[in-house]
């Protein structure tokens, strides 16, 4: 193989090991920092930033040397695996192990962490063509752009489809850099370098024989975890179940699910709601049925109960290790628990939900007034509905009592009684019936014997601290709603108030730097700008939205941005097969982003009706097919004596990485989608203006 064929699967292979080693970072992270959709926005910023960044740096750059860039494609491959160890080992170094780091913790350490690689990624690209061009290979910006994205949707997709399923994340890591190996040690062959070959052969060997090993693979794990019974990499989380004495812990990307030694906990949940039911007939468990659970609701004499966890790798494995119990009154559901409740036509006497607080879009979409109508359906007359809030009982601070407020309103909306006992949780209890908060003396009628409540009860959940969180209760606070998440806005809120910090500088600052950079931008880049915030902009939309109405994007994310960049690569080939339209397909495609994202303002603000999944992912690939449209168009009007590939790359990254923040990390979390979407069809609406201001003058 010729060395122009090598460099050009060199751009292939960068592109599949890449994207891969994006989609295998962002679980990385969202294991380490409890699954917060914030995270997704805030690797995704850093990585275009740095990258974009990375792509700068080869600008002043004018010729290529290929024993240097048959090195860097070789660290490119290889320095994955060290930034997972760095991701995993530094935690507990730079944190109080345990401790939940703030926004501008998780945005350093994610920064401090994937810089190397992303400045790395960044700059290949460009240099990959100054190679290429200083050998005399005829190769134009146009041209590496879909090679790029040929690599780039490869990854995707074998990442998406493949390796989520079948490999753990250094065994993943591997897989997808092989290529990009082959290819750097066939290129430094033939360079005829073989002082560098044997080390670079070295390296490799000891690249698989680690990245291949499972057993130092959970090493890797145990200063975060302890020590490790069960590591599982399920493609809704990471699943790891630990040891301490005879405490078992189960812990599910990143947080405690379950302990075997909380019996407070297992009572609570289920006796104070079906304490309330005279007779228990069909019982609905959403999530939270390991262990005693299951033995504490049977004590009720329940007809049947339906529980329903996600993930079939959670449960599995917990009946393996026999904290599940076989019994025929007991039926496991693997499904999300919202669309079971959606599509159920039964009937149940009482819901029990027990999940974390609501602090991701996956976890609130099960506390929002759409969520409460939905459950009331399948309840039957006089059933009820229970779920647990963290909260302090000695003092409850002003966003603390925001977000017990707002819930209540939502669900006061549905019920005629809602009652909150005080408990180890404030536990609500909804119904339209009688409710009573003597729950000892229900167990008693109900022959129902326990070990914390009988005991413990009337001690702690007196009538005066059920009186005064009752008070507390602000009947002004706002509804929380699928599409206005007012409890994630008092989450985002009470994130900072703990770390006494405040957002408005950091964003103050991006926006001051981002002005400054557009001053230095051609009219043409400044589009590409905007086209890139603007595809970042919707693919955090759809994330988000996908988040709200399935609840599962640790699964899918890796679908998602696969499907944008499907879209670019044919988007990128129609433009570079109309020669000489440059300015005519720019204004084309700008017309039609506008047009796409009024579509999506239209949906969301009349509509928000749950749609299928594919409707989602057509719509982000029509989107980047235009965005890819863009690129050739732009390098052509440019010029390609002017060297456009590094100022447009960058400039589409920047605009990536800016929007990506802006939408993820500040206006869908504070504000809502809808005004996300304001804000990014205010954004091509300035572009449209500055496109038709340069046909005008060429005119």
């Amino acid at each position: 193989m010729n060395v122009k064929r090598l460099i050009i699967w060199s751009i292939v292979g960068t592109g599949i090991s890449s994207i891969a080693v994006q989609l295998v970072t962002i679980r990385e992270f969202l294991s380490q920092f409890h699954g917060n959709e914030i995270t997704i926005a805030l690797v995704l910023f850093c990585w275009l930033l740095i990258t974009g960044l990375g792509s700068l740096c080869a600008r002043p750059i004018q010729k290529g040397s290929l024993t240097l860039f048959a090195l860097l494609s070789l660290v490119t491959a290889l320095f994955p695996f060290v930034q997972i160890l760095l991701i995993r080992g530094l935690r507990d170094t730079i944190f109080i192990h345990g401790a939940a780091p703030g926004f501008y913790q998780i945005l350093g350490y994610i920064a401090g962490t994937t810089t190397f690689y992303c400045l790395l990624v960044g700059f290949i690209l460009p240099y990959t063509l100054k190679v290429l061009q200083s050998g005399d290979y005829p190769f134009t910006s146009g041209q590496l752009y879909i090679t790029d994205s040929i690599g780039d949707i490869s990854g995707g997709v074998l990442f998406s489809f493949f390796l989520v399923y079948w490999l753990k994340p250094f065994k993943a890591v591997a897989f997808s850099s092989a290529l990009l190996i082959l290819i750097a040690l066939l290129l430094l062959l033939k360079t005829r370098k073989r002082l560098l070959l044997l080390p670079a052969i070295l390296a490799v060997v000891l690249f698989f024989a680690f990245a291949m090993n499972s057993r130092f693979e959970i090493s890797t794990l145990q200063g975060q975890y302890g020590k490790i019974m069960r590591y599982v990499e399920s493609p809704y989380g990471r699943i790891v179940i630990t040891r301490e004495g005879p405490q078992h812990t189960f812990w599910e990307s990143g947080v405690p699910f379950y302990s075997d030694a909380d019996t407070i906990r297992s009572e609570e949940k289920t006796h104070y709601p079906l304490s309330q039911l005279r007779e228990v007939g069909r019982v609905l468990l959403i999530s939270g049925g390991l262990g005693e659970s299951l033995a504490e609701t049977l004590k009720h004499h329940p007809g049947h109960i339906d529980y329903v966890e996600l993930d079939p790798h959670l449960t599995d494995t917990a009946a393996e290790l026999g904290f599940i119990k076989e019994d025929p009154r007991v039926t496991i559901m693997n499904t999300d628990g919202r669309r079971y409740i959606k599509e159920t036509e039964q009937k149940y006497d009482a819901i029990i939900i027990d999940l974390p607080d609501p602090d991701t879009f996956q976890i609130n979409r099960f506390f929002t007034s759409e969520f409460f109508a939905l459950s009331k359906r399948i309840l039957s007359p006089g059933g009820i509905l229970s779920f647990g809030l963290e909260y302090s009982p000695n003092y409850i601070s002003r966003v603390g009592q925001k977000k017990l407020s707002t819930i209540y309103n939502t669900v006061r909306d549905h019920f005629r009684n809602v009652k909150v006992i005080p408990g180890g949780k404030a536990y609500y209890l909804c119904r339209d019936g009688a409710l009573s908060t003597d729950i000892p003396a229900l167990l008693r009628t109900k022959s129902v014997s326990t070990s914390y409540i009988e005991g413990f009860y009337p001690g702690n959940v007196t009538l005066e601290r059920i009186g005064k969180i009752q008070e507390i209760l602000d009947k002004k606070e706002f509804i929380n709603r699928d599409f206005e998440p007012r409890v994630i806005n008092i989450v985002f809120e009470e994130w900072f108030l703990k770390h006494g910090t405040s957002p408005k500088a950091f964003f103050l600052v991006i926006l001051a730097l981002a002005l400054i950079y557009l001053v230095f931008l051609r009219k043409e880049e400044y589009v590409l700008f905007t086209t890139g915030l603007s595809t970042m902009g919707v693919e955090m939309l759809i994330i988000f939205t996908f988040q709200v109405l399935y609840g599962y994007i640790y699964l899918r994310i890796g679908a998602v941005i696969t499907v944008f960049l499907l879209g670019i690569l044919p988007g990128a080939m129609a433009a570079n097969y109309q020669k000489d339209r440059g300015m005519i397909n720019l204004v084309a495609s700008e017309i039609i982003l506008l047009f796409l994202l009024i579509l999506f303002f239209v949906w969301v603000k009349f509509f928000k009706g749950e749609l299928h999944q594919g409707y989602f992912l057509a719509y982000g690939f029509t989107f980047s097919f235009f965005c890819g449209y863009q690129f050739p168009a732009v390098t052509e009007v440019i010029g390609e004596e002017r060297s456009p590939a590094a100022g447009c790359l960058a400039a589409d990254l920047t605009g990536a990485a800016l929007g990506t923040l802006l939408t993820g990390a500040l206006l869908i979390p504070l504000f809502g989608i809808e005004s996300a979407i304001i804000f990014l069809i205010l954004v091509k609406i300035s572009s449209n203006i500055v496109v038709f201001y340069r046909r005008g003058k060429r005119g």
